[in-house]
């Protein structure tokens, strides 16, 4: 790991300001944390609308007693019908709530919590709007805003289970999008199936059958598949592929080739980032990893198809030099996808975009995490030579801290999902990455590598988590703000917390009315913002493990710049934003 060699010039609020030089990755023997290029212009994407005064403190406007516990389904605020906008909020139930915080509808056509966020669009351009959830029981479920209510869309719900009896398996990933540029968008679904032969990854037309693209001679999906020849897993690049488990919203969506069509961004729990086309194909990486088994020699790897590992001399050693011992886990980080979802942007402008995701680098047996990895990954553009390999100044990885670990059954409260906000924060031409990490703090990197600043926001709380952040501007100049809430299980762990995008701390807000929950206590999914009320200021609308939903709202504040307002990055969540290239 390099070296980062740092001056402190001052502390602001719990943050550290420093400058920094040499490599990206984070040393753990330096008290350096901030990195200082500006942040003073206004990003290009986030255009200043006369705001002068400093960011209000959010002020707490009412408690939406809901009944149901949160979980990581960010809510939304959404107008359906062009009557207002309205709050939607899946918890187990799918609630839709007026800007009063009264009750309008409640769906109930999935079982169990609906763990990852809804996704809410026009699915098939009729002028109406759906919002489509997943269930712990592997159902998947679009509802149909119509007449002031819900109501199930024709088709659906729809299974995203490939066992007859579905078992134990939970939708935890959903992202939608237009895949082949039709006008209708389709329904990313991934799931919580371990079983041999049965597939995690599900995708769904707007009308709630398996999506099946023109011309395509084979099934498409779900994936896995246990099919031979062509289009089939099986066999697929002499090896097949194989997938176990996706457990934190592991599905992004967006162009990583020089086609039109979208490709499918999948994170699974056996080390294994994969990309699929639209037809359910995987997209080889580059020619530099080959297959080092002895029965497929040097065939070249897909992107699913290789495990990937912390140093980058251990990959190259292993799957393109083919030399020296196997990597073994108790000497050497791989890097496990279990909840990491993935994102799609263009990190340096060059109109190609990138993966992001931030796995746990994980060591020993049992495996044990030694600190979250900032990832970046080349996308599959031209003759695919760079497809799948660490991005130019992302080769040695940024890590965290390490959290507190953790024991046999100790499960609560659930760690955070590492989800990555990919946007510009600083004005500057390319956009950075800002996330919650499980040992305390929030990171912000510069696209090449650099760390820009880290906030302690547990305060040296062990197992004290936060959400998936927002960017919004909340005071209308033009910069935007870092906006996320806290969890734990001691008393009083909720909070919501807004930084400058510098991550100096504005304000720090205890939630009122906490309650008592065994799954944590606090905010486990992104904010919402926007302005619910049309009052031309934002609200902040958190839901909470143990005390529905808070709503607040910032004086002074407006709508000119909601660059992430929602978790995975807007209403169908997956994974992109304003850097994204289409």
């Amino acid at each position: 790991m390099s070296r980062v060699v740092a001056v402190i010039l001052g502390a602001v609020a719990g943050v550290l300001l420093v400058a920094c030089s040499g490599g990206g990755a984070v040393n753990h023997g330096d008290a350096a944390v901030v990195f200082p290029d500006g942040g003073v212009e206004p990003s290009t994407a986030c255009q200043p609308a006369g705001g002068t005064a400093p960011v209000a403190a959010p002020v707490f406007v009412r408690n939406i007693a809901a009944g149901e516990t949160a979980w990581y389904s960010s809510p939304a605020i959404v107008d359906l019908d062009g009557s207002g906008k309205k709050l939607v909020a899946p918890l187990y139930s799918t609630f839709v709530f007026g800007p009063d915080g009264t009750q309008l509808a409640k769906g109930t056509a999935t079982s169990g919590r609906v763990y990852a966020p809804g996704v809410v669009a026009d699915l098939d351009g009729d002028g109406t709007i759906e919002i489509v959830v997943g269930g712990s029981d592997g159902s998947v479920a679009a509802y149909e805003w119509a007449g002031g209510s819900l109501r199930v869309k024709a088709g659906w719900p729809a299974t995203a289970c490939s066992a007859d009896p579905c078992g134990d398996v939970e939708v935890r990933g959903l992202a939608g999008a237009d895949l082949d540029g039709d006008g209708t968008i389709e329904i990313a679904v991934t799931t919580t199936e371990t079983r041999a032969g049965e597939a995690q990854v599900f995708v769904f037309a707007a009308d709630g059958t398996l999506y099946q693209p023109a011309g395509t001679a084979f099934p498409a999906w779900p994936r896995y598949n246990t099919r031979t020849g062509e289009g089939g897993d099986a066999d697929f690049n002499g090896h097949g592929n194989h997938g176990y488990g996706c457990y934190g919203l592991n599905v992004g969506i967006g162009n990583i080739d020089d086609d039109p069509d979208l490709e499918i961004l999948v994170t699974y729990d056996n080390h294994h980032i994969n990309a699929f086309k639209k037809d359910g194909t995987s997209i080889l990486a580059s020619d530099w990893y080959t297959n080092r088994a002895s029965e497929f020699s040097g065939q070249r790897l897909g992107w699913g198809q290789f495990i990937r590992w912390y140093d980058p001399t251990v990959e190259d050693d292993h799957y393109h030099l083919h030399t020296g011992e196997w990597p073994d886990v108790n000497l050497t980080m791989w890097l496990q996808w279990t909840a990491s979802p993935p994102n799609v942007v263009d990190l340096d402008g060059d109109g190609r975009n990138e993966v992001v995701g931030i796995p746990n680098a994980e060591q020993h047996e049992p495996y044990e995490t030694q600190g979250y990895a900032f990832m970046v990954l080349a996308g599959a553009h031209g003759d695919g030579a760079r497809a799948a390999r660490r991005k130019s100044g992302w080769e040695s990885l940024p890590l965290s801290f390490q959290p507190t670990p953790r024991g046999d059954g100790d499960w609560y409260p659930p760690s955070g999902v590492p989800a990555p906000v990919t946007v510009n924060i600083l004005g500057d031409a390319r956009p950075e990455i800002v996330a919650s990490i499980n040992d305390g703090f929030v990171y912000a990197f510069g696209p090449d590598a650099r760390l820009l600043w880290r906030f302690d926001f547990a305060r040296g709380a062990a197992k004290t988590f936060a959400s998936e952040p927002v960017a919004v501007d909340l005071n209308r100049d033009g910069r935007p703000e870092i906006v996320f809430g806290t969890y734990a299980l001691e008393t009083d762990a909720g909070r919501l917390v807004v930084l400058a995008n510098t991550g100096a701390l504005l304000h720090d807000v205890v939630l009122p009315g906490q309650g008592h929950n065994g799954n944590g206590i606090g905010v486990p999914a992104a904010p919402a913002v926007g302005d619910l009320d049309g009052d031309g200021n934002l609200e902040i609308v958190v839901a909470t493990f143990d005390h529905g939903l808070d709503v607040f709202t910032v004086p002074g504040s407006g709508e000119n710049c909601l660059l992430w307002s929602t978790g995975r990055g807007g209403l169908l969540r997956n994974g992109a934003g304003p850097s994204t290239v289409p």
